[in-house]
């Protein structure tokens, strides 16, 4: 089984330092489109995929679907207003070519920060979380997740400071690797061992690939978790014009 997770920022290319979270480039959801497409992945995992404020129906992730010819195409809306464009909202989304069953949400503590940026523009932390369906595959059920954390260093924060999220969070995955379950992410951390080390502590996860750049300048902020149902076949990272680049893991059911 192949996955594919990526943060696309809303289907826009990316020029400057990706330090200001803002330098972005046009918007060009056929790059992206094609990029996946070349894969051809199982399930697709994204993060800010760009969702109309106004038609919630309007979302980049069923325009990708379609143009792919996946069936199956789950959409959670996580913020009021994308920083990338204003009248879009920031979703988290799971495509999938596999029947999926049920979906649900799993939200996480709020830590309530909020910084004025450089351009005067008031960023506040938003109710982010996991997006979490179950999939049919070869006869079994199986979780596949999606999560997009606080970017906290825009907040001048280190995510280790908030043991409450970090323990949610250990707590949920480790609930849902009871079967076998998939994590895919931009946890806007390089380190997952060091953040969650419960989750690896107990075998419960491995992850597919370590200490590899996915976002330019900001070394492994994008992760795929694998249960010990799983082992890892092999990974690719695709570097290209986004500020996050393609991830690409195939793990198969021991």
């Amino acid at each position: 089984m192949k996955i594919v997770s990526w943060n696309i920022a809303g289907g826009h290319t990316f020029k400057g330092r990706v330090e200001d979270a803002s330098s972005y480039n046009r918007e060009d959801l056929s790059y992206f489109i094609g990029q996946i497409k070349d894969v051809e992945s199982d399930v697709i995992s994204l993060q800010e995929a760009h969702t109309s404020v106004n038609r919630n129906n309007d979302s980049q992730a069923k325009t990708i679907a379609e143009a792919l010819g996946y069936d199956f195409v789950v959409n959670h809306p996580y913020s009021d207003r994308s920083h990338i464009k204003s009248d879009q909202r920031l979703s988290l989304s799971i495509i999938s070519k596999l029947p999926i069953e049920n979906s649900y949400f799993h939200l996480l503590p709020n830590p309530s920060l909020r910084i004025t940026r450089p351009d005067g523009d008031v960023w506040v932390s938003l109710d982010v979380g996991f997006l979490v369906t179950t999939v049919g595959y070869n006869g079994n059920r199986i979780n596949v997740a999606n999560c997009h954390m606080v970017p906290y260093h825009y907040f001048n924060r280190d995510f280790l400071e908030f043991n409450d999220i970090r323990d949610d969070t250990s707590d949920f995955l480790i609930r849902l690797s009871k079967k076998p379950t998939l994590v895919a992410g931009d946890f806007n951390y390089n380190d997952l061992k060091r953040l969650l080390p419960r989750i690896f502590e107990n075998g419960s996860y491995r992850e597919s690939f370590e200490g590899v750049e996915t976002a330019p300048g900001r070394g492994q902020q994008d992760h795929v978790l694998f249960s010990n149902q799983w082992d890892i076949r092999k990974y690719e990272i695709r570097v290209g014009e986004a500020d996050h680049y393609l991830c690409v893991s195939e793990v198969e059911l021991k």
